[in-house]
């Protein structure tokens, strides 16, 4: 397949807002491409790398991009795979040198609109609204498939581009092959807010309540001896978490998978700050002495897998009677009830004890694993968004020097665009001032006298008192006195709050 005609999708597909229309062009692209090109092209539109990240930054393509065309034939995408391929190998003394000769290479190659795509893809800054929710769609519609299979089989899938061959090339038996596997995490479900009780049981009736714990989100593998622990972004961390690792060793058990979070607790059994907690899990040396000083505990909430069979399809209500009678010392404090009363009662036991709030769970639900929709709903004492940074203001006065004033957006699935809901200053310590001055410039794309426009990649948990209407921003709503709580370095940017969910908060509050 040509380079050109994946470059003429993206424009395409940028090109309309439709959501139909894009997994329309979508679709026709996929069932252009043949054998490894379809992996290829599944990757490129989801703007993402087999290879992974390979470290080319700005000044790489600007020194690849001084390099004039030549009249070598077109770009197919198996030459661009090639030679990312031998970029990424590229290492050691003269590797900068090597890496820059070699992606002059490729460009020399490239034509002015194919140059600006792979600058794009290999910085990671493709924005045509084709991520893997339209992706999904389209390979699903290529391939002859109903979604809800697709889906279901992109939840243990290695890559995007994997699931296209198989589904293209082998149907429902290719698709068939991917399932839940030990010691090969897959992506947690998540959760969307809700404003209080009445309307969580509203969408649900009867539901699961939860505390809602305010720990290290960790899926727990155990095979026989062996145990793994990896984390929200499916890190491996066993090595970090003795404790935890010693526990699951000694669950009645030979196979299992287990969703929770790993916990700090003060002598007194109350919760440690967010931050402790982190700080605990991000210390890879001398995790011996940290662990005396900040002891984590396994707090589980689901099962996942046990002795040999999957629990992703079987609702949560099974799910939970499993992780019962599994792991009952570890199990996160739960009642499940319709009645409001009983319901406010235990959110307000879970916030005397100092959690966050709880979680409320749709009884009947499979686990969707990477998915948020309305099955898991996050009440906290007061409203909160984990939103994305997209820009940020230098500081006046005191601030000055400090890039203060943050841009915050949510992210939109459909349009796979951030959208902006305001700009906030409050909040911030010096100590946070200092840190997200550096974190932000490292992030910088583009500058002018005021303003630093970044990456969209630090998410940041924002607390707020109201959403109103307003013609400022493109949603036309904006978050009123916003402030920030914390960062969350454990969330990656699509895992933010999506702009649905601000805009059901706003339809919700005005009930």
């Amino acid at each position: 397949m040509r380079l050109v005609e994946l470059v003429d999708t993206v424009t395409r597909v940028r090109a309309t807002n439709k959501k139909s229309e894009k997994v329309r062009i979508l679709t026709d692209t996929l069932l252009l491409a043949h054998a490894r090109d379809i992996e290829l092209a599944a990757f490129y539109l989801a703007g993402s790398l087999p290879q992974g990240k390979i470290g080319v930054g700005r000044s790489l393509i600007q020194q690849a991009m001084a390099v004039g065309e030549s009249s070598v034939g077109p770009l197919t995408l198996e030459n661009v795979d090639d030679a990312i391929n031998r970029l990424a190998g590229e290492q050691g003394t003269g590797s900068t040198e090597r890496r820059a000769a070699e992606l002059g290479r490729l460009f020399s190659r490239a034509t002015v609109d194919e140059r600006r795509f792979l600058s794009q893809l290999l910085i990671g800054e493709i924005r045509q609204g084709a991520l893997e929710g339209l992706l999904l769609e389209a390979i699903a519609r290529a391939a002859h498939l109903s979604l809800s299979d697709v889906r279901q089989a992109s939840m243990f899938v290695p890559s995007i581009g994997v699931l296209a061959r198989a589904a293209l090339e082998e149907g429902a038996v290719g698709i068939g092959r991917f399932s839940l596997r030990l010691f090969t995490p897959v992506e947690p479900m998540l959760a969307n807010s809700t404003e209080d009780v009445g309307e969580a049981l509203n969408r649900l009736e009867e539901a699961a309540w939860e505390y809602k714990l305010d720990g290290a989100r960790i899926q727990v593998h155990k095979g026989d001896d062996e145990v793994r622990i990896f984390t929200r972004q499916l890190q491996d961390v066993t090595q970090r978490l003795p404790e935890i690792v010693e526990w699951a060793k000694h669950v009645p058990v030979r196979e299992m998978v287990l969703d929770g979070e790993a916990l700090g607790l003060r002598p007194n059994g109350r919760p440690q700050p967010f931050q402790i907690t982190m700080r605990r899990l991000g210390r890879q040396k001398d995790v011996a002495t940290l662990r005396t000083e900040i002891p984590l505990s396994p707090c589980m909430f689901d099962a996942l897998y046990l002795d040999g069979t999957s629990l992703i399809a079987q609702p949560y209500r099974d799910r939970i009677k499993v992780l019962n009678e599994v792991a009952p010392s570890v199990r996160v404090p739960q009642i499940q009830t319709g009645d409001p009363d009983r319901a406010r009662t235990f959110l307000q036991a879970a916030l005397e004890a100092g959690h966050e709030g709880v979680m409320a769970k749709s009884v009947s639900a499979p686990y969707s694993a990477g998915q948020r929709g309305f099955q898991w709903l996050k009440l906290k004492e007061a409203t909160t968004l984990d939103l994305v940074i997209l820009a940020a203001e230098w500081g006046n006065g005191r601030r000055e020097g400090w890039l203060s004033n943050l841009h915050l957006g949510a992210w939109d699935p459909e349009s796979g665009q951030f959208v902006m809901l305001g700009k906030t200053f409050k909040g911030l310590t010096d100590a946070m001032l200092r840190w997200q001055t550096e974190k932000l410039l490292s992030l910088e794309i583009h500058r002018d006298a005021s303003t630093i426009l970044v990456r969209p990649e630090l998410v940041v948990e924002i607390a707020f008192s109201d959403i109103q209407d307003s013609p400022r921003y493109p949603a036309g709503l904006a978050l009123r006195f916003a402030r920030v709580k914390r960062y969350r370095t454990d969330k990656t940017a699509v895992q933010a709050d999506t702009i649905q969910t601000v805009t059901e908060l706003f339809k919700t509050r005005r009930q």
